[in-house]
């Protein structure tokens, strides 16, 4: 029997415009943008545009991806709808998940997200570190040059295991700099320093961690309409755990390799991608490579996306 995956994407995969296509069509979307701005404290079309530069802010690009991703799941859950068999979303976009999931509404996930990116930055400020993408090596031995690049002061990490091959590391940069190195000469393809605004998903974020902890505490949350995978675990929530899940995660490796085969194991044979970009395609193409895969990013693909639905049995 079939099964549908909906995946959500994360900071990263933000472009110029996303997410106004959906306005220009909908004058609903356009009041609803307008409300999250009200909400945000600053004009979230403009950040959505790129003209202002903020896009790229983790500040401004954590609530932009996650209410640009949003805006295409109802679209989409209005046109077809679908029921999905289970969610997950790579690292910020494992809280859009939890919005399309309705274990939170989605204005009180916006308002969570918004204080997430501001510990992250302010954790970035006070420790500051760097990411970096390693092609061609596996986990093991990406481990491995990680606890030698390491020391008492200077840490590296795994951050992301993003599919076979894939890895992305955090940490200190003088770290950074030696596991890239040690990493060449192990026989990675390439090693690309991200640009990012810190050392995400690492120890470096230990105070952001702390403050989303505190601010989660009050939440009260909703069963899940399907299972949510979670990062740091790459298994679905269980009762009373997503609360610690969502704040380790920002210290915690993204397991993303291992959410895709445990989701598949679950019965979860075909994946959408919804969001900016088309990155956790290719990872689904990487990690299971017999699995269909598609993307929705803009109005443009909807028909396509219904078609597909469609053609593999999960909308009439």
């Amino acid at each position: 029997m079939a099964g549908l995956g909906i995946l959500f994407a994360g900071q990263g995969a933000q472009h110029p415009g996303m997410g106004l296509d959906w306005a220009e069509r909908d004058p609903a979307v356009r009041r609803r943008i307008a409300h999250v701005s009200e909400r945000l404290g600053y004009d979230l079309a403009e950040v959505l545009s790129g003209t202002g530069g903020r896009l790229d802010d983790t500040l401004y690009a954590q609530p932009a991806i996650v209410v640009s991703s949003h805006l295409a799941w109802d679209a989409l859950r209005n046109a077809a709808g679908i029921r999905p068999d289970a969610f997950a979303g790579f690292s910020l976009g494992e809280w859009t998940s939890v919005a399309a999931a309705r274990v939170l509404p989605c204005e009180t996930v916006i308002d969570f997200v918004r204080k997430r990116a501001e510990a992250m930055k302010a954790a970035a400020a006070v420790t500051p570190g760097a990411m970096c993408a390693v092609i061609g090596l596996e986990a093991d031995a990406i481990d491995a040059l990680c606890r030698k690049a390491s020391t008492d002061t200077e840490i590296v990490v795994a951050a992301n295991y993003n599919c076979p091959g894939q890895i992305v590391l955090s940490g200190h940069v003088p770290a950074i700099q030696r596991a890239a190195e040690a990493a060449r000469l192990a026989g990675a393809k390439r090693c690309v320093i991200l640009n990012v605004s810190g050392a995400f998903h690492s120890p470096l974020m230990k105070n952001a961690a702390e403050t989303m902890a505190a601010l989660l505490e009050a939440a009260e949350p909703f069963p899940p309409a399907a299972p949510v995978y979670a990062n740091v675990t790459a298994l679905p929530y269980r009762h009373g755990t997503w609360k610690r899940l969502l704040a380790e995660q920002i210290v915690s490796p993204v397991r993303f390799e291992a959410t895709l085969r445990n989701m598949a194991a679950a019965g979860i044979t075909h994946f959408l991608e919804i969001g900016p970009g088309a990155t956790l395609s290719g990872f689904v193409r990487k990690t299971l490579p017999e699995a269909p895969v598609m993307n929705l990013d803009g109005p443009e693909g909807l028909d396509k996306v219904k078609g597909w639905l469609k053609d593999h049995g999960f909308s009439e």
